[in-house]
């Protein structure tokens, strides 16, 4: 293996010889990408009724794209006020057709050339995507706070050995060859001795020069030595160990070569994340399916894509639009939906306005989809199944209770949202009785700002609910992607919202989690929907309470419910106090960097004056807003209706 220096000839010398590494190793045009992968994120995303989550679901096979697309979303073009980690909220802001001019942009060379992945490529990508699934499902398990991250950083972490690997390929099987288990056990310290850098660095610098986050950054950086994170911030170093784990679980069978690093393994996972080996095990062949899933995708060979030659011969043509779409003024681009969404004050739609329901021609096929069975809920059909009479299509959430999935009613020839309590709370019968509540109670409110519910039923031990899907986002998404509301759209969503509320409290129903993730707004109309009683309670139900449970969201909880008191109509216009303060400023009223110290500013603190933080916010609005949020529920407003008043007062002044 030739030293360190001979790898650097012909690259400039800068200030150290890992700057010079760097700048050998990162100054390449693109980051290779499965070919096969590629197609079908093209394929899917030129589809009318493509739903944004059947990308993301692509994408999240793919390290390299994945990263790609955060550059995209992140660099200065779009002007956001904090980098995007979720490759979810980038395909929202990127929008479907840019997202497949990338795609194709980055793929296109290996298309037309037809080359297949090695075998060094197939195992990257392969570790790559199942260390980021584990570390997701590790998350879970541990009910950290940000799954996702936790899926990006598994998915991004490596990326530096490809850079590696790409820059010196002609020494890469050497440095294979030479360190054997050593790649396992420190990778970090093999490469240095191979190439005067290693993976994690690289992988760190890239992504920072990508202007992605350093809860991301820093804990790929260290994730081989997570102990350097010890002293820093604790959810870096929880990140890094998970990450150090993850990646090794992802190797089990070059771990297993090696009692000495099983045996660390095994310890680990008993220690750290209470995974005895028979449950470790479990564990492990609930992943089994989603990585074999990958597996032959990541071996198909892109000519048997019957889509191939078309989708090649549009590839020239999309690269141009995606090049005159970058010469374009932001204001008049698809793409820039932050900017366009803040001007006009109309809500983002979750997919294309083309798209189009579920089509009635499907239920055709519908009698050939298997009945649903509880497995289901863990390893989804991707034909989708039949439950009574919904036809099961794709997930479209989760929540505290279960899991929400879109279906297609045939009889009614409409698509419905079913939610299905999860498997572990269906053998509750305490968990089943508050499910089937939940349905009973939001079915009782006929409100045209409240989610209808159609029907309860149950299948497989499961019980479930139908109720009406909304096409578009949540009110969060909105205020992450574009800040405060205009004052137009603010007062028309405000109103909404409390006529909404207003409602429920006409029935004797206490929401318990007014939050803004719990307000959907229609893409086509800008109706807004309250959703997700699962908090909810008649008020004069006290058997279902319980003294020293906190139900409901931190950031936008009454200080009365954090101090044990039984939740009521004044704590949920609280709770709407909270959410106009986050439409008009951008940010809730009493942030924190830890759940102590957010309980603590809702108990103790008085938010910011509204108009300190924005200005042009009429004074009327600032005093209902801090009305809302007094501390004495006797100094606020008295009922949802009243605000309601308010708005509608405002509004023809």
């Amino acid at each position: 293996m030739p030293p360190a220096s001979q790898l650097l000839q012909g690259f400039p010398a800068p200030a150290t010889q890992r700057e010079a590494l760097l700048q050998a190793v990162l100054n390449q045009d693109q980051l290779p990408s499965p070919p096969v992968i590629a197609l079908q994120i093209v394929n899917v995303a030129s589809q009318p009724d493509c739903e944004p989550a059947e990308v993301v679901a692509l994408l999240h096979q793919d390290p390299a794209l994945c990263a790609q697309l955060l550059k995209a979303v992140n660099s200065c073009l779009y002007g956001l006020r904090q980098p995007v980690t979720s490759i979810q909220r980038a395909v929202t802001i990127l929008g479907l057709n840019t997202v497949r001019s990338l795609t194709l942009a980055l793929s296109l060379p290996a298309l037309r050339s037809r080359q297949a992945l090695g075998p060094h490529m197939q195992e990257f990508w392969i570790d790559s995507v199942t260390g980021a699934i584990l570390a997701r499902e590790l998350a879970i398990r541990l009910r950290r706070t940000n799954p996702d991250d936790d899926f990006v950083s598994g998915l991004l972490r490596d990326l530096g050995e490809l850079l590696l690997w790409q820059a010196f390929p002609e020494r890469w099987d050497e440095h294979v060859t030479r360190h054997g288990l050593r790649l396992i056990a420190d990778p970090c310290a093999a490469e240095r001795d191979s190439f005067g850098i290693d993976h994690a660095d690289i992988s760190a610098e890239l992504l920072q020069r990508w202007k992605i986050p350093p809860e991301i950054v820093e804990p790929i950086r260290h994730h081989h030595q997570p102990e350097r994170l010890a002293g820093s911030v604790p959810s870096w170093h929880a990140r890094a160990e998970l990450l150090a784990f993850a990646a090794q679980l992802a190797q089990l069978d070059k771990v297993v070569q090696d009692p000495a690093l099983l045996d660390g393994l095994l310890a680990t996972a008993q220690n750290r994340y209470n995974l005895p080996q028979p449950e470790l095990v479990t564990f492990l062949q609930q992943i089994v399916p989603k990585v074999d899933e990958f597996a032959q995708l990541v071996n198909q060979d892109i000519g048997q894509c019957p889509d191939y030659a078309a989708i090649l011969a549009a590839g020239s043509a999309e690269l141009v639009n995606l090049a005159m779409t970058k010469n374009q003024d932001p204001l008049s681009n698809e793409v820039n939906l932050a900017t366009t969404i803040r001007l006009s004050g109309i809500r983002s739609p979750a997919r294309p306005a083309s798209a189009q329901p579920i089509q009635a021609a499907q239920s055709a096929s519908e009698t050939e989809l298997p009945r649903f069975q509880k497995e289901f809920l863990n390893h989804f059909p991707r034909s989708g199944c039949l439950l009574g009479e919904y036809a099961l299509r794709r997930q479209i959430g989760s929540g505290a209770m279960g899991l929400v999935f879109q279906a297609f009613e045939a009889r009614l020839q409409r698509d419905v949202a079913v939610k299905l309590l999860a498997p572990q709370l269906a053998a509750v019968s305490m968990a089943r009785r508050r499910f089937v509540r939940e349905a009973r109670l939001a079915a009782a409110i006929q409100h045209e700002n409240v989610v209808a519910i159609y029907a309860i039923g149950e299948a497989d031990g499961i019980p479930y609910l139908a109720m009406e899907y909304v096409r578009g986002g949540c009110l969060e998404s909105q205020i992450e992607q574009c800040g405060p509301f205009p004052l137009t759209a603010l007062m028309t969503t405000g109103r909404q919202i409390a006529a909404g509320l207003a409602a429920a409290h006409a029935k004797n129903i206490i929401h318990r989690d007014i939050k803004p993730g719990n307000v959907l707004i229609e893409a086509e109309t800008g109706r807004v929907k309250l959703t997700d009683f699962g908090l909810a309670r008649v008020s004069d139900d006290g058997k279902h309470s319980t003294e020293g449970l906190l139900a409901g969201t931190p950031l936008y909880m009454a200080p009365s419910v954090i101090h044990g008191q039984p939740a009521d109509q004044l704590s949920d216009l609280f709770s709407l106090g909270g959410v106009l303060y986050a439409m008009a400023t951008g940010r809730p009223p009493f942030p924190g960097q830890t759940l102590a110290a957010v309980l603590r500013a809702v108990c103790e603190s008085e938010p910011i004056p509204p108009r300190q933080l924005r200005p042009d916010l009429p004074s009327w609005l600032e005093d209902l807003i801090l009305s809302l949020l007094h501390k004495d529920p006797a100094r606020r407003f008295s009922s949802a209706r009243r605000v309601v008043a308010v708005f509608e007062q405002q509004s023809r002044s």
